[in-house]
């Protein structure tokens, strides 16, 4: 299972530089900010769901926020990892 939680490598043009660096940039931002707004949305859910006292809001917020930061924390190595490489 380790094998697969890796990221691909990305494709690298013979001249050094990256094949889709402007495109791979907006890719990199709109998941930054979905991931963003994903993880806020389901803290807000969350804090409803315990003022509401109603457990599967709550339950539903924190997977989302928990999924959400994952995510983040994974796009956050991924751009390290790529910032050594050059």
């Amino acid at each position: 299972m380790g094998a697969f939680s890796t990221s691909p490598q990305r494709a690298i043009a013979r001249s050094g530089e990256p094949a889709a660096s402007e495109s791979s940039r907006w890719w990199t931002i709109l998941a930054r900010t979905t991931a963003w707004l994903i993880f806020v949305g389901g803290l807000v859910g969350a804090v409803l769901g315990i003022a509401g006292l109603r457990v599967e809001i709550t339950v539903a917020g924190l997977i989302l926020a928990c999924t959400a930061g994952l995510i983040l924390l994974k796009l956050r190595a991924d751009a390290a990892a790529a910032a050594e490489k050059h």
